[in-house]
């Protein structure tokens, strides 16, 4: 009833009489079905309608009645159910997903519905998601959990002459192995001069002594995803690898320590910057320092130089500097960080001290 209850609120707040939802990762916001496809409706009172075909209704009558939901299985279209509800519940006006539905979605609904207006929700949804509940938290941790488990497993793949994408391809799979139902996005695995490309892809490039290897990875569970990054040394590190890999490491946990309610991302951001603009590679840390993540790799809040919106209980943040020296090797080093009401917690276990493989 707690996500019901937040969606009516939304509606509240926006002067609607109802959250029009027909998009995926708000669907499963929702709801708390993954993979659910069809339509949501909440009224501004709390009540809450799902509509599915018969592919979903016997599990989402199973997952999704106990969360207050009314699920029906219509024989009319989603736009004729949507203003069935409104008629039979007074309903003039209902937010909807502009940011997510499409043009030819929306003036479908919009000819189905005379009468009621559609209003475009904006940041609403996001906004509302940012905040996150303690199932939530869970199902990020037991996604971090895996993604840490399948790399200890693969290290010892990672050696001289291995090539990157059948490491990448196995970590993937040691994932799927432990129980991700899917990657948080295409796993980033560099190495050498490749590790310099802060969102380079695995090719057949062999691994080398002295290699830097860069990995930045997630699973998922029940939708949610991890995001981690950690970067190894193979067979030896220079002078000049280890004076990087310090710098950043230093950096953050500078961001980390700086991370707290009421501090504003962009101060964050700042905390972590100055480390590494203070050894001298500022030029080479280009991206912001980190961001939220849920059901999508990328939310918001975010720790950048041009966020200021102030971080609030129940955030959680990526806190990943990096630096990058074209031609030569990159390093990133990156946590999740829950601001959460007994303090912060970071929810990243994985060693990040300078592991020599």
């Amino acid at each position: 009833m707690e996500r019901l209850n937040k969606l009516a609120a939304m509606a509240k707040a926006n002067h609607c009489g109802g959250v029009l939802i027909t998009e995926g990762e708000n669907l499963c916001y929702a709801t708390g079905f993954v993979g659910l496809e069809g339509m949501v409706l909440v009224t501004a009172d709390g009540k809450g309608f799902c509509f599915t075909d018969s592919r979903y209704i016997e599990a989402a009558e199973k997952a999704i009645a106990p969360w207050g939901y009314q699920v029906i299985q219509p024989d009319v279209s989603y736009p004729q159910c949507a203003l069935q509800i409104c008629k039979e519940n007074g309903i003039d006006s209902l937010l909807f997903e502009d940011q997510a539905m499409t043009v030819a979605s929306h003036a479908r609904y919009q000819a189905a519905l005379e009468g009621v207006k559609l209003v475009a929700a904006g940041e609403a949804f996001s906004e509302v998601r940012e905040v996150k509940e303690e199932i939530e938290v869970e199902r990020i941790v037991a996604a971090q959990r895996i993604a840490e488990q399948a790399l200890e497993e693969i290290l010892p793949l990672i050696k001289p002459g291995a090539v990157e994408r059948e490491v990448a391809a196995e970590l993937d799979y040691r994932m799927a192995r432990l129980g991700s139902t899917g990657v948080s996005f295409p796993t980033i695995f560099v190495s050498g001069a490749k590790s310099s490309l802060p969102h380079g892809t695995p090719g057949d490039k062999k691994i080398e002594a002295g290699d830097f290897v860069t990995i930045d990875f997630g699973a998922m569970v029940g939708g949610y995803h991890s995001d981690m990054t950690r970067t190894f040394a193979v067979g030896y590190a220079t002078d000049e690898m280890k004076k990087v890999y310090n710098t950043v490491l230093e950096a953050q946990l500078a961001g980390i320590e700086a991370m707290a309610a009421g501090v504003p991302g962009s101060q964050v951001d700042k905390a972590a910057r100055d480390i590494i603009e203070a050894a001298g590679y500022g030029k080479y840390f280009g991206h912001g320092l980190g961001h939220s993540l849920g059901l999508n790799i990328h939310e918001s809040p975010r720790a950048a130089k041009t966020y200021h919106r102030e971080l609030v209980q129940g955030n959680i943040i990526t806190i990943e500097p990096g630096i990058y020296l074209p031609g030569k090797f990159g390093v990133r080093i990156e946590d999740m960080v829950y601001l959460a009401a007994d303090g912060k917690r970071n929810l990243t276990l994985a060693p990040k001290e300078l592991r020599i493989l």
